[in-house]
């Protein structure tokens, strides 16, 4: 059976639903509408009901979703997640991590093939044996804005005077007031020539398992008219400077170890925070001119650590917030969790190997 696409208009009050129902069941909104629409289509014709193997001797098509791999898909589609070569060489794919949403995939039927192969041992241009780059899937129900149990944070002095304006309208510690805009380059990891930092901070631990990155989109933030403050073209230093990576809702998201320490065994002051983001810098100053800075989007910071950051903000910003190594600051609101790098305020290329990735 061929997979169609379509535009849908939905209210705000089913739109809202639909939405629940995908953080619930740890779906996204266009599974939840399909698997709804398919449901429908089959009660009143007696469609082919989801999941059904294809067996006809005339490929059909799949629509890369997010969240996807290619284990997942040949588990939708055939009912064994262990026939994913059929599809990887129906579609000559030789890097299986590189999907992105909105692909079109063919898929072979299985009449006439013999049975699925064991999964091949990992090397560079076959897939693993187990579709390591989809995040863990976090207990049905989590609510990204629920506290982290177990975590307690401090504050410690800043160096330095604060920050000579407000915060939340700060072009260098606020990045929503930048923005980003979404670009068309490379999707992943990359090498670049050129020296390194053996301390430079490791994005790998922005998740608990420390796993490989999957991108699911690629940004460049834009530049900063500080004559009249506001936001300007995007940056164009690198081709990419802010990383979408697949996440679970729910999941927790922790400071990245660099090796470095402001003190007292922190690794990071929190220069802003709000429900949704994040501004971490890896020295004690207030401002973003020295060191590493890292800013963190699409997360629900931990309410307690947000409420004390708006406590030390209010009370001047002589001390604020501080953080270990490793320590979770807040949970993914949805599939991605996007995060910007930068280092003596410049922002860099967070998909490089040799600085943020080292190892993998």
């Amino acid at each position: 059976m061929a997979i169609r696409n379509f535009r849908i208009n939905l209210d705000e009050s089913t739109h809202q639903a639909a939405l629940r129902r995908a953080q619930r069941e740890g779906k996204t909104l266009e599974q939840i509408l399909s698997e709804l629409i398919t449901a429908y289509a089959g009660s009143e014709v007696g469609g082919e009901p989801p999941g059904d193997e294809p067996t006809g001797d005339a490929p059909t098509t799949y629509t890369v979703q997010p969240g996807d791999t290619l284990s997942k898909i040949a588990r939708q589609v055939y009912g064994d997640a262990r026939k994913y070569p059929l599809i990887q060489q129906a579609n000559n794919i030789t890097e299986p991590r590189q999907l992105w949403v909105g692909q079109v995939l063919v898929i072979p039927p299985l009449a006439g093939e013999s049975p699925a192969p064991a999964a091949p041992t990992p090397s560079p241009v076959s897939p693993p044996p187990t579709p390591s780059p989809a995040p863990p899937t976090p207990s049905p129900g989590v609510d990204p804005c629920a506290p982290i149990p177990g975590e307690q944070y401090g504050t410690l002095p800043i160096v330095g005077p604060p920050t000579d304006r407000p915060a939340a309208r700060h072009g260098d510690l606020n990045l929503a007031l930048r923005g980003y805009n979404r670009t068309t380059a490379t999707r992943g990891l990359i090498d670049m020539a050129g020296p390194t930092d053996s301390r430079a901070p490791q994005l790998a631990g922005l998740f608990a398992d420390k796993r490989s990155p999957l991108f699911r989109n690629v940004y460049r933030v834009n530049h900063w008219d500080w004559g009249s403050n506001s936001r300007g073209a995007p940056i164009t230093d690198f081709k990419v400077t802010l990383a979408g990576l697949a996440a679970r809702p729910g999941e927790t998201v922790h400071v990245p170890d660099a090796g470095y320490g402001i003190g007292q065994g922190y690794a990071v002051l929190v220069l802003y925070a709000d429900r949704n983001r994040i501004t971490l810098k890896y020295t004690g100053e207030d401002s973003v001119v020295n060191g590493y800075t890292l800013h963190v989007e699409g997360i629900c910071v931990e309410p307690s650590l947000l409420a004390l950051y708006e406590r030390m903000n209010a009370a001047g910003r002589g001390q604020l917030p501080a953080l270990r190594a490793g320590q979770a600051f807040g949970r993914a609101r949805g599939d991605e969790v996007q995060v910007a790098i930068r280092d003596t305020g410049r922002f860099m290329d967070p998909r490089t190997r040799k600085d943020w990735w080292q190892g993998m």
